[in-house]
């Protein structure tokens, strides 16, 4: 049952304003005074320093516990994701473990199903339940910095949203350029950024990790969100420190989160087995197949189940083994520094061996993937009829 909603006036104005005073307000500045590079420095600065506020601060610091990191980390944190304008830690992280307790149902605070523009930004006009109820966040409820800045953030966000750009700006003889463009049209840009996540990432893309609610994975919206479009990910391995897993996958908020770790500023990254992560794909990619056949005969439901279950089995196996070989190969290597020439002679061929064997069981994995694509692809194009 839908909790009854009351307009929230004051968000309601505010969010509805603030894009249109950004766009007349930098369009008149730009026309009367032209563009400096030190306008576009401030923003620039200012839109990392607030976005890494909230992916890896209160996103995957604070909502998720992904990893832990230096106190002066968490205050950094503290300080520009209030100058995100989204909210205290403390309401935000509530906000978004609820999402992840209750998504796509009616407690849900940013339901897709209610429409895109409601996920984006609708559900903030209005006042909910949830405002009330802190159950979700008794942890950052006992932290010290986190009641710190919910108790300070209106101040905070004046301090370091406003003034801090403002201030550099008149370092550079442009005061007002730097409350423009390091403030407003900043704040506006990281806003709408990571309202995306709650709409168009749950919207566009694809399933690869569960097909069991709506987020999806977007390579692309990645580019716009700090490395946070890889969200069917997130919503299967919430406490990954990683959104984009895969190396290439573009995820600056991993990388930055990584950075921290080189200098101890952050530790205990935590990071999903790549079993884990292939058993996720392999499931999800067995419940579109028996979504599919659901109003099948029996018989043959049964039998295209079995046909899966085998070649899953298969590819499994060949990761295992691939996996356990390249285990191998890289313990004799290590092992063969500390061995006498003679030995080290004798373990080289026995590395060969291994670094052989190895590629061997990488191309068998391989193949098994593609088996199990090509599987899954003509399976996905079933159509069955329901049983009369």
């Amino acid at each position: 049952m839908k909790a009854r909603r009351r307009l929230d006036w004051v968000n309601t104005i505010f969010m509805s304003s603030t894009p249109f005073l950004a766009v007349g307000l930098s369009a008149y500045y730009l026309i009367t005074q032209g563009l400096h590079w030190g306008d576009a420095a401030v923003f620039f600065v200012m839109y990392i320093l607030t976005g890494m506020g909230i992916t890896a601060g209160y996103h995957r610091y604070f909502s998720h516990r992904a990893y832990d990191c230096h106190w002066s980390v968490q205050l950094f944190y503290l300080l520009f994701g209030a100058a995100a304008i989204e909210n205290s830690a403390l309401k935000w992280c509530r906000d978004h473990r609820i999402h992840h307790q209750k998504v796509d149902t009616d407690e849900d605070p940013y339901n897709i199903k209610e429409g895109f523009f409601f996920a984006h930004m609708g559900w903030i006009f209005y006042r909910t339940p949830q405002e009330r109820s802190y159950k979700s966040v008794p942890d950052l409820r006992r932290d010290k910095l986190v009641r710190w800045q919910h108790q300070y953030y209106l101040p905070l966000l004046v301090l370091v949203g406003f003034a801090l750009p403002t201030a550099i700006g008149a370092l550079y003889g442009r005061p007002l350029g730097g409350f423009l463009f390091g403030g407003l049209v900043r704040a506006v840009f990281v806003q709408h950024m990571t309202f995306l996540i709650n709409s168009a990432a749950h919207f566009f893309g694809t399933r690869p990790y569960s097909v069991d609610n709506t987020a999806r994975d977007s390579w692309w919206l990645a580019f716009f969100t700090y490395g946070e479009g890889y969200h069917n990910f997130h919503h299967r391995f919430g406490a990954d420190y990683r959104n984009g897993y895969r190396w290439y996958q573009f995820d600056p908020t991993k990388w930055f989160i990584k950075s921290l770790s080189w200098f101890g500023l952050a530790w205990r990254l935590t990071e999903y087995r790549k079993e884990h992560i292939l058993k996720a794909r392999l499931e999800a990619d067995m419940r579109r197949v028996q979504l599919k056949i659901a109003n099948a005969p029996e018989e043959l439901s049964a039998r295209i189940e079995k046909r899966m279950a085998e070649a899953r089995l298969q590819l499994e196996a060949a990761y295992a083994s691939f996996e356990e070989a390249k285990l191998r190969y890289r313990e004799l290597k290590r092992s063969v520094a500390t061995r006498s020439e003679n030995a080290r002679a004798r373990c080289s061929i026995a590395l060969d061996q291994w670094k052989l064997r190895s590629r061997q069981y990488n191309f068998q994995f391989q193949a098994a993937q593609a088996r199990w694509a090509l599987l899954i692809a003509a399976f996905s194009r079933f159509h069955a009829h329901p049983v009369a």
